[in-house]
């Protein structure tokens, strides 16, 4: 619903607030003023009335300034009210404070940024206190206009003390960024440029050089080749971080010289390293150059850039300059290349008679899917480049072929190539979007199947998942082969979600051969997975139901304890009259009956005292009784 307020009623309602602010600030004073407040509440009272008040409460609050105890509380009062006597009334103050109470109000004049107060300031910082003076420069960093660098800059041209020097130019630093930030370029520019020549750290001279480029921006580019050819190691590596981020054309052209000019291997392939960092594509017929490098550190350099920079043009140049000492550096670049017509150039490479190994790797990797087709073919005999081709298949393979991927594990002999397949079809499994179509072409090879390469299929099954697996699994471990009801038993019990349940209460239901451990992989999931709360009550009582063994049925109701309810709690007591299972199932009374008396607080303590009338053992029965009172 829309409101709709008239005129005399907003004015009410603001008259309103009004009274009520003015209300609370009063009450809030009064606190502060009371001797009789104690110092939690003076404190709180402290820290909302700066919010509140106005001129009212500042000389009241200027009053506390004095105090050692609650100095530090009114300045932080007065720091946030937005009133043309709060300012006075600090710098009133400094006549008659000294030593931290001082050094606090100077603070919070500067935290409060008023240019009014900036010949006031200007005054202290060649007080005879040098902690004033070095407070004093902070304060006007903190304000930082033109007339607080106007300060500071005629103070330190006059300073003698290094010490002083260092405080006066750190904050003269700040000052600097604030007038860029607030579009005074050129009074920035003159800030940045004084310190750069003056005798003050060296730590303000490279901060104040990397901002003197940086405020010039596309004008700074001779500053920061000026940079770059220092011997400094200090200047060059600012030089190296604003070459990363100065923006323009120049800039890159800036780099590519200096790279061309420079006889340094160790600088030329930090130059390098900053190119690709730029990402700008000009750069990229020098730093091709570079591939040439006698250099080991400079070449591979130049290679991790071309990965960055190159498109599909830079395939054949990279794999041109592939040898055993940068084979892994090219392919991480191969992999990196950006643009539509890699992958076609990549294939263009791997094509045989002169097939690249690194090509079919890198196609591999970048998952090109149009490339399937050239790895089947590349993919016959028992050369390096098959090996690389039929593991680039788990990739790239498309799931209308991925049952000739299938038959090459049919018709393989053995050894590092059947170990290859297998890699890929774990790998193509793995990224299937069509689980039932994978299972269906891997369980057609399972009956022919046996050992290592049986359980190879049935690993896979279980990792593709789905209905389809689900209902092979059925078939084998319901069928008539024993050694296919153990391989399905097995993998059902480490199945990887909870569809599998319907096969392995089936299976333990039928009171076979492998009805036992079909049983353990029903309560594994009831105990791991993600289940309703009635279906999982429900899967529990058919473990009870199904279990004939005292250690199957505790495993269940072990498994209950983790999942408090209800209906957990009601299967817990039926079993304290099951023989062989009392000890198990009043633990799991308990555990689940502490969950239970929130829940169901007369269901919880019925079924506490059907425990103490069972007195299956003494600490048991104790712990009813306390868990009852």
């Amino acid at each position: 619903m829309r409101l709709i307020f008239t005129v005399p009623t907003l004015c009410a309602c603001l008259l309103a607030a009004t009274t009520v602010v003015a209300a609370d600030v009063a009450e809030l004073m009064m606190t502060i003023q009371s001797n009789a407040s104690s110092d939690v509440d003076r404190a709180n009272a402290f820290e909302k009335v700066g919010d509140l008040a106005g001129e009212e409460a500042v000389e009241p609050l200027a009053a506390f300034l004095t105090d050692e105890k609650w100095s530090h509380y009114a300045r932080f009062a007065l720091q946030k009210m937005q009133c043309q006597g709060v300012t006075e009334a600090l710098l009133q103050s400094l006549d008659v404070l000294e030593g931290d109470l001082r050094l606090g109000v100077i603070d919070t004049i500067g935290r409060r940024r008023e240019a009014m107060v900036v010949p006031r300031l200007a005054k202290l910082l060649t007080h005879s206190d040098a902690a004033v003076a070095a407070a004093t420069s902070v304060a006007l960093g903190e304000i930082g206009t033109k007339d607080a660098a106007k300060a500071l800059t005629e103070t330190l041209d006059s300073e003698k003390d290094p010490g002083r020097r260092a405080a006066l130019a750190s904050s003269l630093l700040l000052v600097g960024q604030r007038l860029a930030r607030t579009g005074n370029a050129e009074e920035a520019i003159g800030v940045f440029d004084h310190l750069r020549g003056a005798e003050v750290p060296r730590a303000c001279q490279i901060g104040a050089t990397q901002n003197a480029i940086l405020v010039r921006g596309a004008q700074g580019v001779d500053l920061m080749v000026e940079q770059l050819k220092s011997q400094d190691r200090g200047f060059f590596q600012t030089g190296l971080a604003v070459a990363r981020v100065l923006p323009g054309e120049q800039a890159t052209k800036g780099l590519t010289d200096l790279l061309q000019a420079e006889s340094s291997p160790n600088r030329q392939e930090l130059l390098i390293l900053a190119l690709r960092d730029r990402g700008d594509r000009q750069a990229l017929r020098s730093i091709l150059e570079e591939l040439k490098s006698d250099s080991t550190a400079v070449q591979l350099a130049a290679i991790d850039a071309v990965g960055m920079l190159g498109d599909d043009a830079s395939v054949s140049v990279l794999l041109s300059a592939a040898d055993d000492s940068n084979a892994d550096a090219v392919l991480s670049s191969l992999v990196a290349l950006r643009g539509d017509l890699v992958d076609a150039a990549l294939i263009k490479a791997a094509e045989p008679p002169e097939t690249s190994i690194l090509a079919v790797k890198a196609l591999g990797k970048r998952r090109a899917k149009d490339s399937a087709s050239l790895m089947f073919q590349l993919s016959d005999g028992n050369s390096a480049i098959s090996q690389e081709a039929i593991v680039a298949l788990g990739t790239v393979v498309p799931q209308d072929q991925f049952l000739d991927l299938v038959t090459l594990l049919k018709n393989a002999k053995g050894g590092n190539r059947k170990q290859a397949i297998q890699k890929s079809i774990h790998a193509a499994v793995s990224r299937s979007t069509q689980p039932d179509a994978c299972a269906e072409a891997l369980g057609a090879l399972i009956p022919t199947s046996s050992g290592a390469d049986r359980e190879f299929l049935f690993d896979e099954i279980r990792a593709a998942g789905g209905s389809k697996a689900v209902e092979l699994m059925r078939q084998f471990a319901t069928g008539t082969d024993e050694t296919l009801q153990d391989a399905a038993t097995k993998s059902l019990g480490r199945w990887l979600s909870a569809d599998a349940a319907p096969v392995l209460l089936q299976v333990a239901q039928a009171d076979g051969r492998f009805a036992n451990r079909a049983l353990g992989g029903y309560i594994r999931i009831v105990r791991q997975f993600e289940l309703p709360e009635t279906e999982r009550v429900a899967m529990a009582a058919k473990a009870l139901e199904v279990a004939r063994r005292s250690n199957e049925r505790n495993a269940a109701i072990d498994a209950m304890t983790r999942f408090p309810c209800v209906g957990t709690f009601d299967l817990a007591l039926e079993q304290l009259d099951v023989p062989g299972s009392e000890p198990t199932a009043a633990k799991a009374v308990l555990t689940i009956g502490r969950i239970v008396l929130e829940l169901d607080p007369e269901k919880g303590r019925a079924g506490l005292k059907k425990l103490i009338d069972k007195d299956v053992s003494k600490d048991t029965t104790e712990s009813a009784k306390a868990m009852l009172q």
